[in-house]
């Protein structure tokens, strides 16, 4: 009776202790495996798509012509009354307009190229413009089994899927980290992306490093139901709750 009785304590102590594991939940756990400069992602400029909003901000030698060609600085922008990011929205055409250029494509062009275009544009009527641009709406959405999810700003240009999911508390122990999925809009259309966060390739994906709007979804695992880790957390006092029991029955044996 007594080594039945301990039998199923062992039994149970290998269940809860089984219910993680530590492979599962760690990045990258190949890695040690394989060169790290081969699965290296080159890091792909940030271009412009319809729908961003660019600071553009232009400076130049004449205070009254740098008023004239940055009026949010001095006066809010109605989209800025209206809640919104402050700055040039790029219409669907992909351009923007500003004050004495008029109409400037950008789409698919990165700041540093939008730059030279716009300083090309002043030179012809400024001399020595400085252009600075920055897009004033890069967002990414973590949703699904993370710690905080939500939506959340990135201050550059450069944003990757662990920099997202750092943002939104890290991924809970019940998360599954071999099927992250990324949600992209590509020229009006949705594509979907399956990314493997227990596998180092996955550092050379193009969908590793983000784009503006971009939704990274965690799914739950199966022990999401049963809460797992909650069960874990309470090992010790399952135990000595059942050691309890047992020296309660043997003392009633005896």
């Amino acid at each position: 009776m007594i080594a039945k009785i301990h039998l199923l304590l062992f039994i149970a102590a290998a269940l809860l202790t089984g219910c993680v594991n530590t492979k599962k939940i760690t990045y990258f756990n190949d890695l040690e495996k394989i060169n790290g400069i081969e699965t290296a992602n080159r890091l792909q400029s940030f271009k412009v798509q319809p729908g961003d909003i660019l600071q553009i901000t232009i400076t130049t030698i004449d205070k009254d012509i740098s008023l004239i060609l940055n009026p949010t600085a001095v006066n809010s922008s109605p989209m800025s009354q209206q809640g919104m990011d402050p700055g040039y929205i790029v219409d669907s055409a992909g351009f923007v307009s500003l004050p004495l250029i008029g109409k400037v494509y950008v789409k698919e062009k990165t700041t540093s190229e939008i730059n030279d275009i716009i300083a090309q544009e002043l030179n012809k009527t400024i001399r020595n413009p400085y252009v600075s641009t920055r897009v004033a709406n890069f967002r990414v959405s973590v949703l699904g089994d993370v710690a905080h999810p939500g939506s959340y700003r990135v201050p550059g240009e450069r944003a990757s899927l662990l920099d997202a999911l750092s943002m939104a508390g890290d991924m809970n122990p019940t998360a599954v980290r071999n099927d992250i999925m990324i949600i992209r809009e590509v020229n009006g259309e949705k594509t979907y992306v399956s990314l493997n966060l227990n596998d180092g390739k996955t550092l050379a994906s193009p969908y590793y490093y983000l784009n503006n709007n971009d939704v990274i979804y965690v799914k739950p695992g199966s022990n999401k139901l049963f809460g797992t880790s909650k069960l874990v957390q309470l090992l010790p006092a399952a135990i000595g709750i059942l050691s309890l029991i047992t020296t309660i029955v043997i003392v009633s044996v005896k």
